[in-house]
């Protein structure tokens, strides 16, 4: 295997790694009933901004959570 092929091995390996820390997040936000936001999951993940928006893996994730939350109302902001 050639140098570049290992670096791009790598590469898509941390990819990987990244999309699934991404979705991991996404699904603890869900199950502990908080509002799933960007600035919310960088904090939880250490990823960019960047990468919630422009994976499109990710971003579908994240997409199908707001719709699940589209009904539900935030208990800080209902007082």
């Amino acid at each position: 295997m050639s140098k570049y092929d290992k670096m791009i091995e790598v590469n898509r390996e941390r990819s990987d790694e990244k999309i699934v820390a991404a979705k991991t997040a996404i699904r603890r936000l869900l199950d502990d009933g908080e509002r799933v936001s960007i600035p919310k999951l960088m904090e939880m993940t250490g990823l960019s901004r960047g990468f919630f928006y422009k994976n499109p893996v990710v971003r579908s994730e994240i997409d199908k959570a707001l719709e699940r939350q589209a009904g539900t109302i935030d208990c800080r902001t209902a007082n």
